[in-house]
């Protein structure tokens, strides 16, 4: 949800405008309709965009599974986009291209169904106060966390997003290329070699990239923890200079 980019956003509005947005059924907002795949997001997201009067064309960012999403508007919608950001991202291969992430799917797709089942009766609140929010963030940012992350609504949409997993891969495989758009590849290390690969990947999909590997991140501090978002933050702000001066980004 929009609350958990605070610290990246707060050093990136140093040098631009940041618009950060809860997708249907996370945070504040309502659910959406199904399917909660990757070409449903991305053109909600596009008609959020329009109806708001945010003109582009925009430097698009996306985290994990967002990764994915911001890939299929690029794809989508090209004129809008001037450059991305892809931080520790899911690519469209991983779950038959890295054992561990195609034998955990079908487990994780039945857990979170039976979640939001739970999420109804208080369980996973329960749960969720066990393992607060983020503690580097803002006390505001957490205290949005920990009250609507275990809500029916977002944990319901987790699994709809889940379940979707085949539909968003395919779609988001359609991405050849992003030309010389500027494209930077945030990766945590260590990793497992086969991850590494795939992000390299990532990287290939413009001919204007870089690929960065920040060591001792995790795949979430990469956003949550101060110093590993500030290497997050720095990989977008060079996007960003990329795109106004037009420019390659630096390898």
């Amino acid at each position: 949800m929009s609350a958990h980019w605070v610290l990246v956003q707060r050093e990136v509005s140093d040098t631009t405008r940041v618009c950060a947005y809860d997708r249907a059924g996370m945070g504040w907002s309502e659910m959406g309709p199904e399917p909660r795949d990757a070409k449903q997001i991305s053109g909600e997201l596009h008609t959020l965009l329009t109806e708001a009067g945010i003109e582009g064309p925009y430097v698009l960012v996306g985290h994990s599974f967002g990764g994915l999403y911001m890939q299929t508007y690029a794809t989508r919608y090209p004129d809008e986009v001037a450059g991305v950001s892809l931080v520790e991202s899911s690519h469209p291969e991983q779950f038959s291209y890295r054992p561990v992430a195609r034998d955990s799917y079908e487990p994780q797709k039945r857990i979170f169904a039976v979640a939001s089942l739970l999420a109804r009766i208080g369980v996973v609140r329960l749960l969720f106060k066990l393992s607060p929010a983020p503690p580097a963030l803002p006390q505001q940012q957490r205290a949005q966390i920990d009250a609507l992350s275990p809500s029916t609504r977002q944990v319901s949409t987790y699994a709809l997003e889940l379940r979707a997993t085949p539909q968003t891969t395919t779609q988001t495989r359609n991405l050849r290329s992003l030309g010389d758009k500027p494209l930077a590849v945030v990766s945590a290390g260590p990793q497992e070699p086969e991850w590494l690969e795939l992000q390299d990947d990532l990287a290939t999909l413009s001919s204007n990239s870089m690929h960065r590997v920040v060591e001792g991140a995790t795949h979430t501090s990469l956003v949550y923890e101060r110093s590993d978002a500030q290497a997050t933050s720095a990989a977008i702000v060079e996007v960003v200079a990329a795109v106004r001066n037009d420019r390659s980004l630096a390898q």
